[in-house]
């Protein structure tokens, strides 16, 4: 009765209306799995296993580390200074371990190494302390009313590179302007050979969403300025704890995401916007870069963020 045409034609049909069918099926199943890839919330869980930890780094100098977050801590012959605060439980949890190990010290000073609410939520809770920052922290915090009461004001401001002390320990502020957020200060005990390397350390990480607010020159200058340093001690401000050499290879990850999709972006520039442009990027990208950082943590989770991040830069200048 049909011809073959005709048989093929039907039976494409049937095949789009049982494929609706399943999707109507299956639609939120398949939606929640897209959202988990997009938003995976299993990249910040995976650090859970860092449990509340009080440890020292080198002399004066300790850390603080929980889940993901970890805050800088110096002891002085004044008292206390803590670098970051992050949320009010890690920042609770702190005070605790501080005043448990170091019975009658006074936490003296809170530190913020840039203004990001990630880093300065909890500050509230050091309640006579001062709180040290760069100058427009407060301007920038004040457009926020989310974050609440949690966040204490600065009450010092920190301008360009400054050297300041607080109790017998000198400190050393990095200004890295024009990398993530220009606010964002590295810090330097010389006493003990130490850096604090807020969101400029990842070890074996590939960071969250691969930083919206980095300006990638930038930022590369602020990575080689602090390995410069060559430092003893390097305390990372998210996950796992490293030396120089983890410093190193982040630097060197990020430049060979930068740099391969700058590659593959500058042979079709002219078709950038296209998006199979984009998509030919994509694939030829992924594989190569698969197989030098597969092995790290957040690199299938965040892959198409950071990518994405990389080649919007590479093409618009940032």
């Amino acid at each position: 009765m049909f011809g073959r045409k005709s048989k093929l034609i039907m039976i494409g049909v049937v095949c789009l209306g049982l494929a609706g069918t399943l999707l109507s099926i299956f639609q939120t199943p398949i939606r929640g799995w897209v959202y988990s890839q997009a938003m995976p919330t299993k990249y910040f869980t995976h650090f859970h296993t860092i449990k509340p930890a009080l440890y020292q780094v080198s002399g004066s100098v300790y850390a603080f580390e929980h889940k993901f977050a970890r805050s800088l801590i110096i002891r002085t012959s004044e008292g206390v200074a803590v670098f970051d605060t992050f949320t009010t439980g890690h920042a609770s949890e702190m005070k605790e371990a501080i005043e448990k190990e170091f019975p009658g010290e006074k936490i003296k000073w809170v530190v913020f190494s840039h203004n990001h609410l990630d880093h300065i939520r909890g500050s509230d809770v050091f309640v006579d302390a001062e709180v040290i920052g760069h100058e427009d922290v407060n301007h920038l915090v004040a457009d926020w009313p989310i974050a609440g009461k949690s966040i204490a004001k600065t009450t010092r401001s920190l301008k360009g590179d400054q050297t300041f002390v607080l109790g017998d320990v000198k400190i050393q502020a990095l200004y890295m302007p024009f990398s993530h957020s220009y606010t964002l200060y590295a810090f330097y005990i010389p006493s003990e050979d130490a850096v604090f390397a807020a969101d400029m350390m990842f070890v074996k990480t590939v960071p969250p969403f691969d930083f919206p607010d980095f300006y990638y020159p930038g930022y590369i200058r602020a990575l080689d300025r602090i390995i410069d340093i060559k430092a003893t001690h390097y305390v990372p401000s998210h996950g796992y704890r490293g030396d120089r050499n983890d410093l190193i290879d982040y630097r060197d990850m990020t430049v060979g995401f930068q740099e391969l999709v700058k590659q593959e972006l500058l042979k079709r520039i002219d078709r950038a916007e296209e998006s199979e442009t984009i998509g030919n990027i994509l694939r030829s990208a992924y594989p190569k870069l698969k197989a030098k950082y597969g092995d790290w943590h957040g690199f299938e989770e965040m892959f198409v963020a950071k990518f994405g991040r990389h080649l919007g830069g590479a093409f618009l200048g940032y």
